[in-house]
Parts: C-alpha cells; sequence; structure tokens
C-alpha cells in the first residue's frame, strides 16, 4: 500500500458498511457524547466514546461530533487532540485516498493543539502520524522524528510514566526509516531497561537485525489498528471487542 496515504496509531477492520449500533450502544454513545458536551476537554471520556465508536463502527459520527467540539474554547487544547484521534480512527477501515486526507486531518488537528499547549501527548501524536508519509512526493519522516525528539524531551520531566514507553518506540521506528539503524536500537534498548514490560520495546531491542524491517513496516502500517484508547494515561477506559482486519 502506497505509504502516501499512511496514519497511525492503529487492529484493522473490514471494509463495508457498518451495521449500525443496537439500541444499547446507542445509548451509551448518546450519554458518552452528553458528558463531552459538557467537558469538551476531557481526553479520558473522550478515549472511552472513541473505543465505543471503533466497535460500533460510528467512525463519521465520532469524527463530526469532535469537529463540533474543536469549536468550544472550553476544550482548551484537547478538544483538538481528541479531534486527531478520531481522525487517525478511521484510517484502517478507509480506503487508500481517505487514508491520506484522514492523516491530514489528524495532523492538522494535532498542529492546532501543539499552538496551544505543546505537551509531549500531542508531539508523540503528531510525530507518529508524520512517520507513515515516507515515500512518493511525502517525505515526512524528518518531522516525524523531530515531534518525537521533542515529546521525548519534554517526557523528561515524568520520564516514568507509562505513555513515555511509546514515544521511545516510534522514536527509534523514525530513526530506522531514516536510515539510522544504530541510533533506532539504542534507544529501543535503553527503552527496554525502562520498561522491559513493554511488548513493542522487548520485540525490537531483542529483534535479529533481518527482523526488524518488517516489525518497523507492520508498525507503520496504515491497515494496522493500533491502540488509540490512551490506557497508558487512564487504565480505567472499558475494552470494547475489535473489529479484525480490511
Amino acid at each position: 500500500m502506497p505509504a502516501a496515504v499512511l496514519v497511525i496509531l492503529l487492529v484493522a477492520a473490514p471494509g463495508f458498511a457498518p451495521v449500525p449500533p443496537d439500541a444499547a450502544t446507542n445509548r451509551s454513545l448518546d450519554a458518552l457524547e452528553a458528558r463531552l458536551v459538557q467537558d469538551p476537554s476531557s481526553l479520558r471520556v473522550a478515549a472511552e466514546y472513541r473505543q465505543l465508536a471503533i466497535h460500533a463502527g460510528t467512525y463519521d459520527r465520532s469524527i463530526k461530533l469532535f469537529e463540533r467540539l474543536s469549536k468550544d474554547a472550553r476544550g482548551g487544547a484537547n478538544r483538538f487532540l481528541n479531534l486527531a484521534l478520531a481522525n487517525i480512527d478511521k484510517v484502517p477501515v478507509s480506503g487508500s485516498i481517505r487514508q491520506a486526507l484522514l492523516g491530514r486531518d489528524a495532523i492538522d488537528a494535532a498542529t492546532r493543539a501543539i499552538a496551544i499547549e505543546p505537551t509531549d501527548v500531542a508531539l508523540y501524536i503528531r510525530g507518529v502520524v508524520n512517520l507513515f508519509y515516507d515515500k512518493a512526493i511525502f517525505h515526512r519522516t524528518d518531522k516525524g522524528v523531530a515531534d518525537l525528539e521533542e515529546s521525548r524531551r519534554l517526557a523528561s520531566a515524568h520520564p516514568h510514566l507509562p505513555h513515555v514507553a511509546r514515544i521511545l518506540v516510534s522514536l527509534g521506528d523514525g530513526y530506522w526509516r531514516l536510515n539510522q539503524p544504530e541510533k533506532a536500537r539504542a534507544i529501543w534498548r535503553d527503552g527496554f531497561a525502562e520498561f522491559p514490560d513493554v511488548e513493542g520495546l522487548r520485540l525490537r531491542a531483542n529483534a535479529r537485525q533481518d527482523q526488524l524491517p518488517g516489525i518497523v513496516a507492520r508498525a507503520l502500517d496504515a491497515d494496522v489498528r493500533v491502540d488509540t484508547s490512551m490506557r497508558e494515561l487512564f487504565p480505567d477506559v472499558p475494552t470494547f471487542d475489535a473489529p479484525g482486519r480490511k
């Protein structure tokens, strides 16, 4: 699949029209939407809502909600992070052209969040999305690495928090794509020493040289859904059945 259409963080789903959610799921979505209207800055409620939307296949409903909430100044920077992630959630169930547009919209939303509050999480999200644009007319891997380096710098204020491991995984992936394998391996190795229970770091730190291209390629495959639940920040976000592969 062309790298120009790629984007992040994503267990893929079938490419057919989704079945409308059942009544109970719809009520749950309604209830979470009402909570977000009251608090458009909540990453935690938004994470639960988006995971339920993935389960229900209501991607457009989710994007439209967060587009509307992005106009509410009470949401601060987080309103744009929620919008970025809602766009990312739809990537693995979309065609290649739509994937490229969703990635662009996710980058734009993350950029608006960074303009308000440049956090390690916001820079991580934009940085990872940029890693998917590495071929054809797009060469954004260097921009992704720059974002991820800044994310790592900001995260040094809290280096032991669980989400920092994901920054290190992706930063190493970026350097691998920039043909700097020794730098990538050093980041993964140091990260694994700090977070020995994180599978992404363990896999890369212990992989043979010939295994790493496939590991990184799968991590940056837009047809594969990675976890956008933010459970590293909010461990109590519920788990819903995930869609399969497109």
